[in-house]
């Protein structure tokens, strides 16, 4: 068996175009085991500004490339804020196979007299001009000058149109659909968030399901969500374009952490007890229905454990730290790389997103927030100190430490997210993901929003 080769296909994407998805195609049919689509992140010899936030050009990139075989999409550079130098892709895809760079054609121009992009602006240009592995895509007509071509390089036609990714924004900007240039569902999520015009895009949408296509999610061990499966096996497709899920929010939580890069909207119809986060009834048909969509963002969540050990998990609703023994946790909270409260004792502390507010939040004091408000909430349960201990509101993009200041082992901590048990742990950091979001989606008689809101109040009484 030969060496596996992956070819290393880096971009903005934003958006990923038809094109894109042809060079993708190509590439392994032309006997590359796997290709990478790498989004680019900050980058101090590419800079071109982003023009869609990280989290849309994530979810594009998902949709243009998911359903194809032995192509991936890595949001590494995103998820970091920061670039990785292209040198540096042997070594982190090293286990994968050998890695071949695409570039376009352009990229050797002047490569003779070492003038090429890649010896000139890349780092260790020079090194990896000699020792890389290319890509070079090109025009069918228009192949790239052998005196200009690196050591190592193969070179692939691509008859596909490209229309840069400039020209797309602008028409969009100027009031035109994106149209073929890009694969459909990039241009029905462009529409559906008004991306590349100068309206900001909507946390709450709604849709119509002209034709749905379904996922089925549910606990084999409930009846009832068994039962209500049954009802919609007839709209089940391997090509889904949204996500049924039938049980209690727990099961809801469990999908979104399964599925949230398919990138398809969650809908649920309750089998549980509360359901908070489902629908109470849908029509057997689906056909037409019409959706309150909320696009959610997710926690990303690091942990540190006492051996040094660093994990990483995303939540939909909330994260939290609490006491792993009979002593109170004293935990240091940090917001945005200062110390807030060099002390908090008590049971634990939490964070939650909008749609995690009000659930365990809430049993902690804390106030439901709207869905589509840009705030976290830190909530402590059975805090001793400081006295008077109230939950905080935060802005959606501050960044929260907590930190055990247990140094004997008398106050061991543990880690839970969406309810997930981690293990113990010394550290969590929440901030919301550049990358990670689901959208959950309502009937308008059951939106979740106007529920939240009924919730806040008093319910009514006779007089």
């Amino acid at each position: 068996m030969g060496t596996r080769k992956v070819a290393v296909f880096t971009g903005s994407f934003d958006p990923p175009t038809t094109f894109h998805r042809s060079v993708a195609r190509t590439l392994r049919e032309r006997g590359f085991d796997e290709v990478v689509l790498r989004l680019t992140g900050t980058r101090c010899d590419r800079p071109d500004g982003e023009h869609a936030a990280p989290v849309h050009r994530a979810v594009m990139a998902d949709l243009a490339f998911s359903n194809l075989p032995g192509v991936s999409v890595d949001l590494g550079d995103l998820d970091d804020g920061s670039g990785v130098d292209d040198y540096r892709f042997s070594a982190i895809y090293a286990e994968r196979g050998e890695v071949w760079h695409v570039v376009s054609a352009d990229f050797l121009s002047g490569g003779r007299s070492g003038q090429s992009l890649i010896q000139a602006n890349w780092q260790h240009g020079e090194e990896l001009w000699r020792t890389g592995r290319f890509v070079v895509l090109h025009a069918p007509d228009a192949p790239p000058d052998a005196a200009d071509r690196p050591p190592v390089c193969d070179l692939v036609a691509i008859g596909e149109e490209h229309v840069p990714t400039a020209d797309i924004r602008l028409r969009v900007y100027m009031g035109d659909d994106p149209g073929t240039a890009v694969p459909e569902p990039v241009a029905a999520y462009i529409r559906r968030y008004r991306l590349f015009t100068d309206v900001p895009a909507p946390r709450e949408t709604r849709i119509t399901l002209a034709a749905p296509r379904l996922m089925l999610a549910y606990d084999e061990a409930n009846a009832k969500a068994r039962a209500g499966a049954a009802r919609f096996r007839h709209l089940e497709r391997s090509d889904p374009n949204a996500i049924l899920v039938l049980g209690g929010d727990g099961t809801m939580l469990a999908a979104i952490r399964k599925h949230w890069r398919r990138r398809i909207p969650f809908i649920g119809l309750n089998a549980g007890t509360l359901g908070f986060l489902m629908n109470a009834a849908l029509p057997d048909d689906l056909v037409g229905t019409e959706l309150v969509v909320y696009r959610m963002p997710m926690l990303r969540v690091d942990t540190t454990t006492a051996s040094g050990a660093v994990g990483r998990g995303l939540a939909y609703g909330d994260a939290w730290l609490e006491r792993d023994s009979g002593q109170a946790a004293w935990l240091r909270v940090d917001v945005d790389g200062q110390t807030q409260v060099p002390r908090v004792v008590g049971d634990g502390l939490l964070v939650a997103t909008p749609a995690g507010s009000s659930a365990y939040a809430r049993a902690m004091g804390a106030t439901p927030v709207p869905l589509t408000a840009p705030i976290l909430t830190l909530a402590g349960s059975n805090v001793f100190r400081p006295r008077f201990w109230k939950p905080v509101a935060l802005p959606d993009t501050a960044v929260v430490r907590l930190t055990s200041l247990d140094e004997t082992g008398k106050r061991p901590i543990r880690a839970f997210i969406d309810g997930h048990p981690v293990g113990r742990v010394t550290s969590m950091e929440m901030r919301v993901s550049p990358v990670a979001a689901a959208e959950v989606a309502f009937t308008p008689q059951f939106d979740l929003s106007a529920r939240l809101l009924r919730s806040m109040f008093p319910p009514n009484e006779d007089m």
